[in-house]
């Protein structure tokens, strides 16, 4: 007989909180990806004035899209984990559960990786263009703002790989 981390009660508690609390993250993180903009002049050609917004760059893209996808499943499973509660039982779905936890885990700590390293890339490539300070420092806040993005789904995976590893553990309560 496989022992549990935590009662089950207490278990489908956390998974709720964690999984509401993954959805609110993924969802501050996309309102602040989408709504970031900032204007500059093209540094190709210095009189043609643009917008940079998150869809210029596939990284960002990518990043959007994991992010919805993010939420929607998020918000799948709290709503699963919360007829789980009500109904008193753990049954259910749980191998899609586990499944899909443990690729969301994946899409959003590459989603992650892939925010950071497009930010890396436009701040290598604008640098040399820009040496005014203060046009640089509108840009240096454009990018920081993507940088708190993709902090914030990197802190959406880590509250994904703890709910993959409660998944895990009820799987082997439920082998029993």
């Amino acid at each position: 007989m496989a022992t549990s981390m935590l009662p089950p009660t207490v278990a489908r508690i956390v998974t709720l909180a964690l999984r509401v609390l993954t959805a609110i993250i993924l969802f501050v993180s996309f309102i602040m990806l989408v709504t970031n903009s900032v204007e500059t002049t093209d540094y190709r050609d210095s009189s043609k004035a643009k917008t940079s917004r998150f869809y210029d760059r596939t990284g960002f893209q990518y990043m959007a899209a994991v992010t919805v996808i993010g939420i929607l499943f998020s918000i799948y499973g709290a709503v699963a984990v919360a007829l789980r509660i009500k109904r008193g039982d753990d049954e259910g779905n749980l191998l899609f559960d586990f499944y899909g936890q443990k690729v969301l885990s994946n899409l959003l700590v590459s989603a992650a990786v892939g925010g950071f390293l497009t930010v890396q890339s436009m701040e290598k490539e604008l640098f040399d263009f820009y040496r005014d300070e203060s046009k640089y420092q509108g840009a240096r806040n454009y990018w920081s703002l993507y940088k708190t993005t993709s902090g914030l789904v990197l802190l959406a995976f880590f509250f994904s790989l703890v709910l993959s590893i409660l998944s895990s553990h009820r799987l082997a309560r439920r082998d029993d």
